[in-house]
């Protein structure tokens, strides 16, 4: 069986109405309060090694194979166990899935979303299992054509391990995401199915859908500071548009903080690769540079994130001395520079109007030390003068950033998990009177992710 591109998003537009479901059952709200607290629930996709079987849509020929998938179980493995240690219920999504499967499968409801979402996989739904579905049956997997050469039926499931990205708990209710990679967009359909369908999931109900908008929205930029207001970053992987509506719909005041200064993020194109400054890939979600740790106290990059060092902070140090030794291409600089003067900058979308308010040219850590918010450095305290912090920030800021250093979750108050290797930065929590919980994570943080990516809360006290 095979599909062409057409089909394949044809398939993928209609799955929202396909995976329509009688009304959620309705929770009691505040589901999340904020992104601190005691953490009671959390759906986490722990991967396998079988989840290795390359996909139609990375743009690569042959699967992927650089990862050590023992190493990466294992490590994962150290995450599940550390939630569970702190008392958080936790919830896998194959377990999810295979529950909304059962609910449905009698109804047709299932062979229905399986055509639009899966449409390789349809042909005998009767016979599809979770486990087919996120490609780890190896009959499928390694399963030769007719002619005796591979024929490709199921993508693996790996990328689906970044829980967050899929969907975002609120106080209210959940706002499902919309990846701006078609790959990924697979990930958002299963989670939707699981939501409708799953009796593990079905008392959440979905108060915003950017699937059903037609608008980027990834939950690595999201994050809930308390039952008034969302801090969004946006211009990367997730749309600027998105802000003011969901200020409208949450009635939540939105602060959306630029990555990268757009009107829209154009769609992803099957079979071409993204091009990505480094930058950007550096600084992906805004979980990659800001998380919370504690009420208005942040985890955060150094620098980058205050105005006035928009043009004198390390990187941009670094980019003027290595565009000036012909080190970097001189167009290639000049995004990056831009990109860091402009990057972090706010703008406020009230609750309930999506009415827009300029804050000026303020960046987020000046917006939120003028509300009496303190901050820990990643890389630990920050020198004042310019040849020690330039030497700080390569030195330690720079590479525990690469390490997902900001990248955290925290399970109970004063508590947080985090990769372990980033010593400096462990360092500047512990004195900041933050208890730090690691696990080892080589494989994981080269996959440009951290805890707070892993896990997507369901329940906070």
């Amino acid at each position: 069986m095979t599909i062409d591109r057409r089909t394949l998003l044809a398939g993928m537009a209609a799955a929202p109405a396909l995976a329509a479901a009688p009304a959620l059952a309705q929770g009691k709200p505040p589901f999340l309060p904020s992104d601190i607290g005691r953490l009671k629930r959390v759906l986490v996709h722990s991967i396998t090694t079988a989840d290795r079987g390359g996909d139609r849509l990375d743009g690569g020929l042959l699967p992927y194979a650089e990862t050590d998938m023992e190493a990466l179980v294992a490590q994962q493995a150290g995450l599940i166990q550390l939630l569970k240690a702190n008392g958080a219920e936790v919830v896998e999504v194959r377990d999810a899935l295979a529950s909304a499967i059962a609910a449905t499968r009698a109804s047709g409801i299932f062979a229905t979303w399986l055509e639009a979402s899966f449409p390789l996989l349809a042909a005998d739904p009767d016979r599809v299992t979770a486990d087919t579905i996120l490609g780890r049956d190896p009959a499928l997997r390694h399963r030769l054509g007719p002619d005796g050469n591979w024929r490709h039926y199921a993508d693996d499931s790996a990328s689906t391990m970044w829980t967050r990205d899929s969907a975002i708990m609120t106080p209210n209710g959940l706002v499902m995401g919309r990846s701006v990679s078609l790959r990924r967009r697979r990930e958002n359909h299963l989670l939707r199915f699981c939501y409708a369908h799953s009796p593990l999931l079905s008392r959440y109900p979905v108060i915003f859908d950017a699937m059903e908008e037609g608008i980027g929205l990834e939950g690595g930029d999201f994050t809930v500071v308390d039952q008034r207001t969302i801090l969004l970053g946006n211009g990367n992987r997730t749309d600027p548009r998105i802000a003011p509506l969901l200020a409208q719909r949450l009635n939540m005041d939105v602060i959306a903080v630029q990555t990268v200064k757009r009107e829209f993020i154009r769609p992803a194109r099957t079979g071409s690769a993204a091009q990505m400054l480094e930058l950007q890939l550096l600084l992906l979600h805004l979980d990659t540079y800001f998380t919370l740790v504690a009420p208005k106290h942040a985890l955060t990059v150094p620098w980058l994130l205050e105005k006035a060092h928009g043009e004198d902070n390390p990187l941009a140090r670094y980019i003027r001395g290595a565009r000036a030794q012909n080190l970097l291409d001189e167009e290639e600089a000049e995004k990056g520079l831009t990109m860091l003067k402009e990057f972090g900058r706010v703008t406020l979308y009230r609750a309930g109007t999506g009415k827009r308010e300029d804050l000026g040219d303020a960046k987020l850590a000046d917006h939120l030390k003028a509300q009496g918010w303190r901050f820990t450095w990643v890389g630990g305290a920050r020198p004042q003068a310019d040849e020690a912090a330039y030497a700080a920030f390569m030195e330690r800021a720079y590479p525990e950033l690469r390490r997902q250093a900001s990248n955290i979750v925290q399970a109970t108050p004063g508590r947080v998990i985090a990769y372990a290797g980033n010593p400096a930065t462990k360092a500047a929590l512990e004195a900041d009177g933050i208890a730090v919980d690691t696990f080892p994570a080589r494989e994981l943080w080269a996959w440009h992710g951290g805890p707070h990516c892993l896990t997507q809360p369901l329940e906070r006290a």
